[in-house]
């Protein structure tokens, strides 16, 4: 609530609503919500786990663009706009870590929103914030040096790193699962740290 800056009111009502069509799901570690190339039409909310999204380059290398955790919807919204009139997801959604959570059709909460204004500004703050993460995301991506991308990775993400794949850091990051081994072992010197697992 804190994050997308809504009252407990306001969630709970727009809970209420959408548990009247959500379906309980659970996927495994490396489990795909989402493939790209196939139409999106459903919203993943995660009460437990990790997912990532990303898209892979033309020249076939995987791009990471953001991480979802408890509490939030894992959703790439252009996707699922795109996926009303049957154009294929550009994005993937895959599960880091096991993650159970429930699933909404895409259509049918649309169709619900349309109907209560308390939603539809419950969703406006919640595509505010998703701007607003974007917009971090792209300062972040502009950071000079990996080292700088990587603190602010942690800022952003904090915990996060300890509960997902170094490699899946390292394409946030734009840099190599060896080179992102490398800036940790620096850091870790710096710091005096134990080297984390």
């Amino acid at each position: 609530m804190k994050r997308i800056d809504v009252t407990e009111e306001s969630y709970n009502n727009v809970t209420n609503i959408l548990a009247t069509i959500a379906k309980p799901f659970h996927v495994r570690k490396g489990e795909y919500l989402q493939r790209a190339g196939v139409p999106a039409t459903q919203v993943h909310w995660l009460a437990s786990g990790v997912a990532r999204s990303g898209f892979f380059n033309r020249e076939g290398v995987e791009v990471t663009l953001r991480f979802y955790r408890e509490g939030e919807s894992a959703t790439t919204l252009t996707d699922l706009i795109n996926g009303e009139n049957g154009q294929p997801a550009v994005q993937f959604l895959i599960a880091e870590t096991p993650i159970h959570g429930f699933t909404l059709d895409w259509k049918t909460a649309s169709e619900l929103r349309a109907q209560d204004e308390g939603m539809q500004q419950y969703h406006l703050n919640i595509a505010m914030h998703g701007l607003q993460a974007l917009a971090q995301r792209a300062y972040s991506s502009g950071e000079t040096s990996a080292q700088e991308r990587l603190a602010a990775f942690r800022e952003e993400y904090p915990g996060l790193e300890a509960r997902i794949s170094q490699r899946a850091v390292a394409s946030y990051l734009g840099i190599t699962p060896q080179y992102m081994s490398r800036l940790r072992r620096e850091a870790e010197q710096a710091s005096g740290a134990p080297r984390q697992p």
